[in-house]
This record gives C-alpha cells, structure tokens and sequence, in this order.
C-alpha cells in the first residue's frame, strides 16, 4: 500500500550552529580559565614575596631624646604596614641616644667600636637634634648622601616670665650674653631691677648640644657674621675667647646647682624660687625642650625669649649611615622611612609634639608664641665647634702671672719642623691669646748675658692685657711680637733670673686672684747660685699676704728637676715635665698652669 505524500513525519535539526555554539563555549571557558590561571600565578608571586623569601630585617634607628619617642610611634605604624625590601621583611625600632654621644662613636669611623649596650644596636639611621652634630663627625664614609631635616626647632632661651616680659628682653641679642654674665653689665639694663648679674646655665655635659649652638651663636654676633658658620681662625680670635670666657667663668662664678645636661637645667630652673635671687635665670635650649617641659609640668613659671641675632636651629637631619654593619637593605630601609615621617599625615605626630614642620599647625595647648626669626646659623665644622668648646670647658681665669722663658743655646734645638724655642713661643703666645683682657702677663727672658751685668731682661712688663702705650698698640699685641722675635743666646743662669722675677712678682702682687711665675726651661743652670742660696733667697722674699707661686714647665731632661720641684712645692706651685716640645704635650701644660 503506498503513502501518500500528505501524511505527517518529524524533521531533523541542522548540527552546524549547534557545534559553533559548542565552540564558543569551551573558547569562552578557556579564556575565563586561562585569567583564572593568570591572577592565581600572579597572587602566588606576591604572597611569596610577601612571605619574606630571604628572611627579615630590622631597621635600627638612633635618634636624640628629644625625638625619639614621636619617631618610635612612627617606627610603629611604619612596621604596620609591612614593608618588602628586596624580599626581605622590615620591621623598624628607635633608641634613644644623646647626639653627642652617638657622634663621638661615628666619628671613630663606619667599623669603629659601638657599645650595644649602652646605646642599643649599631643603627642604620641616625637622627640627630640637629646638622650641628652632623658636621662634627670627623671621620669619612660614615654618611650616606645628604641628611636632610625632619623637623625643626630653634634654639631659645629658657627664661621665668618675668625675665621675658621685661622691657629690654625683647632687643637682646647674643653677642649681649658675655657681659651680662659676668656684671659688666646687670640685668637692670633690661629693665629687672635688683637682678645682679644674668646666670645663664652653661650645661655640658652628654645631651647638652643646645649649649653648643649657643655659644657658636655668641661667636657668630662677636664677629659680626652675617649667616655663618664661624671658622676655626674665628674661633681662636681674641673677641670671640674673650666673649666666651667671660661666659664661662661667669657660669662658674655664680652660686647654686651646676647642672650637668640641658634637661637638669630646665627643671632647675622652673623649681626655684624667687626669680630675682636665683642661680640660674636662663637656659639655652630649644623651643620644641620648653614646650615638652611646660606639658609635662602645666603651670611651671617658664617660658621662651628668642635673642636677636642669627638663631641656631635644630632640625632633627635623617642621616643614613654607612659601613660594615648596615646592608643594601637596611640601606634602603632607612631612606624609605625618612621619606615616610616626612609624610603630612606622619609628621603631623612632630608637630602635634612642639616641632616646627612646614605646611602643618603648631600646638594650640600651650602659651609659647612660636615666633618667626629672620636668618638661621649655618652650623660650624668640627674644628672650629672643638675649639669654641674648649673656652667653655677650660676657661682661663684672670691672674697674674710673670712667664720666664729660657732662650739659652739649648733651646735653638731642632724638635719637629721648628726649634725647641720656636715651638715654645709659639704655645705661649696661643695661650696669650685666649687669656681675658683682665689678665696680667708679663715676660722676662734670660740666658747668661740679655741686659749687660744680668743673665735676664724685662722684655714686655706684667700688667693688664688690655692696656695700651705699646709700640705694638696693646700689652696682648707686645707680648705676642716679642714672643715672634725671641732669639737663642748662650748660657742658662736659672736660679738668678728666678730669685729676681720672683721678688719682683711679690712686689707687684694683685689681691684677689692667683699670682705666679712661670718658669719655661730645657736645661741645666750654669750660674754660681747653689741650690741652698736659691731656696732661701725665695722664702725670704715670700709672704703670706702676697702669695706667689712658682710653676715651671721642664722640656726633655732637666737635672735640676730636683731644686725646681722644691721650689714649686713650698709655693704652692706645680711642675710639668714634658719630652718635646713638638706636640701637644708642651701647650697643654702651659695651659694647664696659666689657667
């Protein structure tokens, strides 16, 4: 039977799109799979960077007291965000350790010794009070690059509020300091009535650069220097170590507690009594120290007075180190925080704390003006820094005294690169030099025959330094040209040229200050004075109401040392053996006894 064309039956379904859309959907799943694949290898690589590969690393940071604990806040939040360097993890930690202290460790160089003990571990990163102390490291390959400040603070003086509302406070300049410490000029000048004298503390102790910078302030307004830094040949002139002495003696002369850090000095000075009467009326110190003072002690009678001049100004520079001790890492590390306290919201913590940072708010909580200063002190070098500190740490003291220089044959001798008498008067007059203008000094010489019958001369007479009527101008500028003039001559008549300076300094006594003869000889006497006659003839001529003593300075063998250490026992005196006079050893045993 056949079928008809009519009937209904099912129709099949083309296998072409199917299989393209079968196509598109294993390409669609390779391609999500693939990205899949991709963004897994790519989170594996990070994870194993993050997983400190090559281990861990501590970021070693030594920073000033002041500092300190803001940073170690910083150091903190800094760990927080766990930081990669060369596959290693940082972690950052802060010690606190007195500039100077650290400065004097570097200073032995990038392998020198470091007492972890004492200071914690050898950092990587120092942060100093200020680039002062960055400059006075001598030695080479310590510093990497340039330190660059974090936050700044300017030094001030740390007055009682009556000192700094005074009328003439506000005109007071540094180069003002000197006389107002030692009474040439009172207080009373500024407007403070029965104040006596100014007691400016003079801390120096460890942690106390803040006396550092002010002294290089006094030397920079002595010399009239309009930015700075003072040189070494500054330094050693004679405005600038008449200034300081009188800055120092007057520190040491006042009555009361000697502070040994500026810290002490502060908290001495807040806790005393009456202003008027007290030993210390003002502190040099930073204005960062007194506002961390006044909110650890709210209501303390303190406040800061700026004096006008070039101001001195700690600014806390990051210092990267170098050396032995600190890898690329740690290296980079220390960069890599520097750059992340200096952040707005980071240093935001330093301003909040009393330090001036550009661009950010100063402290609302407190009385201290903040104000603005007009030029800022270049720092001085190591040199220059060493010897203003030297005044302040050895000042001379105003006294009288008579130098007996030996210019016999002897002393022509070659020692170093200059003879023995070169070396001599060159010693003497440094330390002439240094002396204060209220000084009496004087010089005789003597050989065997310098003044036709005598073996001595009276070559500059003792009196006070500062006096005129000299060809030279003043008796300072006569003793220094003498001193450049002396000449070897023969023979050594000792103890006849020391009877009779020693008369003639207890005739010439001045109360109330040391008197004394300085004997400078290399050798034997060759006079016909005995021993005995000599030591008689001295304690004949000695009185108790004019005390005279005899100093003497020996060079190389001496066999007279006997006679001459008698001699400086029974007056009270001191003597000093030195082997040559090339070196160090000859001017400071002068120093040491015309000091």
């Amino acid at each position: 039977m056949g079928q008809h064309r009519g009937e209904s039956r099912a129709r099949g379904i083309s296998k072409g799109p199917l299989i393209v859309l079968g196509l598109v959907v294993v390409l669609v799943l390779g391609v999500l799979g693939w990205i899949q694949l991709r963004d897994r290898i790519n989170d594996q690589g990070v994870a194993a960077a993050g997983a400190c590969v090559e281990g861990e690393s501590v970021l070693a940071v030594a920073a000033d007291p002041d500092i300190a604990p803001q940073l170690q806040t910083l150091a903190d939040k800094y760990t927080a965000t766990a930081p990669v360097i060369r596959d290693q993890c940082v972690s950052a930690t802060v010690t606190a350790v007195a500039s100077d202290t650290v400065r004097n460790a570097l200073s032995a160089g990038p392998d020198g010794p470091w007492d972890a003990a004492a200071f914690g571990p050898r950092p990587a990163l120092w942060i100093p009070s200020s680039s002062h102390s960055v400059k006075q490291v001598s030695a080479t390959g310590v510093i990497s690059g340039e330190a660059r400040p974090l936050a700044t603070s300017p030094v001030v003086l740390a007055v009682r509020t009556a000192f700094a509302n005074a009328p003439g406070t506000a005109a007071l300049d540094w180069k003002d300091l000197p006389s107002l410490q030692t009474g040439r000029d009172s207080l009373a000048t500024l407007g403070l009535p029965g104040w006596g004298s100014l007691g400016l503390a003079l801390p120096v102790g460890s942690g106390a650069e803040s006396t550092e910078m002010a002294v290089e302030a006094v030397a920079a307004a002595v010399t009239g220097s309009s930015t700075g830094p003072v040189t070494e040949e500054q330094a050693r002139s004679i405005p600038v170590t008449s200034a300081l002495t009188d800055l120092a003696l007057g520190y040491e002369a006042s009555t009361g507690t000697k502070p040994a850090t500026t810290r002490e000095a502060l908290t001495a000075l807040a806790e005393q009594g009456d202003p008027a009467t007290s030993a210390i009326h003002a502190v040099a110190t930073t204005e960062q120290q007194v506002y961390q003072a006044l909110r650890d002690a709210p209501g303390a009678d303190i406040t800061a007075t700026m004096p006008k001049g070039l101001t001195p100004v700690a600014d806390h520079p990051a210092a990267v180190l170098a050396g032995p001790s600190v890898d690329e890492t740690q290296s980079r590390a220390a960069a890599q925080f520097a750059e992340f306290v200096r952040r707005p919201e980071q240093a935001q913590v330093l301003a909040d704390a009393g330090f001036r940072v550009e661009g950010l708010a100063r402290p609302d909580d407190t009385t201290l003006a903040f104000p603005g200063f007009e030029s800022t002190l270049v720092p001085a070098d190591a040199a220059a820094a060493g010897e203003l500190m030297q005044v302040i740490r050895n000042p001379i003291s105003p006294r009288t005294s008579t130098i007996l220089l030996d210019v016999s044959s002897s002393m022509s001798e070659r020692e170093g690169t200059a003879t023995r008498l070169a070396n001599t008067t060159a010693a003497l007059a440094a330390h002439v030099n240094r002396s204060p203008d209220s000084s009496n000094l004087g010089l005789w010489e003597y050989s065997t025959t310098l003044d036709g019958s005598r073996p001595y001369t009276t070559v500059v007479a003792t009196g006070p330094l500062s006096a005129g009527g000299f060809t030279e101008g003043t008796r300072r500028q006569a003793l220094d040209a003498r001193l450049a003039k002396a000449t070897s001559a023969t023979g050594s008549s000792t103890y006849t040229s020391l009877e009779a300076a020693y008369k003639s300094a207890v005739d010439g006594y001045t109360p109330g200050r040391t008197n004394s003869v300085l004997l400078v000889t290399d050798g034997a006497n060759d006079d016909s004075v005995a021993r005995a006659d000599l030591l008689s003839a001295v304690a004949a001529a000695s009185s108790t109401s004019k005390p005279v003593r005899i100093d003497v300075v020996t060079i190389g063998e001496n066999p007279d040392l006997n006679t001459l250490q008698a001699l400086a026992d029974r007056t009270g005196g001191s003597l000093e053996k030195v082997a040559s006079s090339d070196g160090a050893a000859l001017p400071t045993a002068i120093s040491k006894l015309l000091s």
